[in-house]
């Protein structure tokens, strides 16, 4: 059994399991007997405690490796999550082979839920690769790599069996606290290295609850191991990525088009006219149709949405003004990008959208921007294209607009549909001149 959060479809509040056994009842169109004059104990059901699917064991493949031994002690300490967590580190160096030198990890939170580990040299969780312990499925602490999808509700999914290198793993809870241990390999094939002697960057991320889910609290942190075993200073829960007044951070995407695409594409002006304010107020839609003068198939729609939160911010071509079946652009500031996104058949993900095939990806002069609060991303796109929800510029057109609740990718904080007419607004193609100057 499960129940939800709300109405709409997304992760649950509480889930279980529970067995029922049900009793014959005998056909009264074919007993003669006398019914009995017993009085039977009403059928009870017994519900076991709620429990989880045991995680799949990995078999790492056979390594011929040789590591050395983790010490007793690990002397680097690094405070995060406000103290909440704890990570303990010491780099081992293989006095035979750099491909044997190992680190050693140790991370105790002042929780009772899942506790991740991310080595990524952007900073981002998008390419990382996380070491992940998950109190529901027992002593389990695993690798993890993050997908191409940032719209599910935990992105990541299990590295392949080859790559299920980790030695020394534990995982236990006492006392309300987990602690999650391990050791891996510095360097791995196909895997982001960590220096021995140098700067790295990490993440860290704690769960609500032993079960997979979205983070409670995460962060980013840098180490140098040559420095150990004197501590950092301790971090905040707060995203790195996320911009300061003083420093506003642009971020930009600018997919370049697939080849056999359409023509060169058309410049927006420096001033959108159509105005259309959204979410009380809290959100405002710049729009502008641009026609083109020699084909149809290039004419495009100008967009800037602003919005007065920091929070990924959603813009959808729906002509029945639903969410399934519609197409929809997506400013995702946790990923620094815009993308083009398709509703699917699967309502269980934490947002139920996939990207669009890159062959799709032909949105031009994208651009994310953070600052002061605010939330701004700028896009154009074709109105026709092949398998797409077409945007008429003379007529009513139906789209969807919906805002998150922070940057990282997740269920909307408030959404609507609104329709708009460009008649109005979309210029006239030009005339051609009298006089044809090009000869040939």
């Amino acid at each position: 059994w499960a129940v939800g959060t709300g109405n709409e479809p997304g992760y649950h509040a509480a889930r279980g399991e529970f067995t029922l056994e049900f009793a014959p009842v005998p056909d009264a169109a074919t007993t003669t007997e006398a019914p009995s004059t017993t009085t039977e104990a009403p059928l009870t059901t017994t519900e076991a405690p709620p429990t989880t699917t045991e995680a799949p064991p990995t078999t790492p493949a056979p390594d011929t490796r040789n590591p050395p031994d983790c010490p007793s002690e690990l002397t680097q300490v690094t405070s995060l999550n406000d103290g909440a967590l704890t990570l303990f580190t010491e780099v081992v160096v293989s006095p035979t082979s750099d491909s044997e030198s190992i680190l050693c990890a140790r991370l105790e939170s002042d929780s009772e839920s899942w506790v991740g580990f991310g080595i990524s040299p952007t900073g981002l969780m998008l390419g990382a690769n996380t070491i992940i312990g998950v109190p529901a499925y027992g002593d389990f602490v695993s690798k993890f790599n993050s997908t191409g999808d940032p719209t599910k509700q935990a992105p990541f999914a299990p590295m392949d069996d080859t790559h299920q290198t980790l030695m020394n793993t534990k995982l236990t809870q006492v006392d309300g606290k987990t602690v999650v241990s391990f050791s891996k390999y510095l360097n791995e094939e196909g895997e982001n290295k960590i220096l021995a002697d140098g700067e790295n960057t990490f993440l860290w991320a704690v769960g609500t609850g032993n079960e997979p889910g979205y983070h409670a609290a995460r962060g980013e942190f840098t180490l140098d191991f040559k420095k150990a075993p004197a501590p950092t200073p301790p971090t905040t829960s707060a995203p790195t990525s996320a911009p300061t007044p003083e420093t506003p951070i642009p971020i930009t995407s600018a997919p370049t088009l697939p080849s056999g695409s359409k023509g060169a594409a058309l410049d927006c002006p420096s001033e959108l006219t159509q105005v259309t304010p959204l979410n009380n107020g809290a959100l405002t839609l710049y729009t502008e149709v641009v026609v083109s003068p020699t084909s149809d198939s290039e004419s495009i729609l100008c967009v800037r949405l602003e919005s007065d939160s920091e929070s990924w911010v959603g813009f959808g071509i729906s002509p029945t003004g639903l969410m399934f079946g519609a197409n929809s652009i997506l400013g995702l500031p946790e990923y620094g990008s815009v993308m083009k996104f398709n509703s699917t058949l699967d309502v269980t993900k934490q947002g139920p959208f996939a990207p669009m095939e890159d062959d799709h990806q032909t949105l031009m002069n994208t651009k994310v921007t953070q600052e002061d609060g605010k939330t701004v991303v700028s896009f154009s796109k074709y109105l026709k294209e092949e398998g797409e929800n077409e945007i008429l510029a003379e007529g009513e057109n139906t789209f969807l607009w919906a805002v998150g609740s922070s940057n990282a990718p997740g269920y909307h904080a408030a959404r609507g549909e609104f329709t708009l007419d460009f008649t109005a607004t979309a210029p006239a193609p030009p005339d051609c001149p009298s006089e044809l100057t090009q000869v040939t």
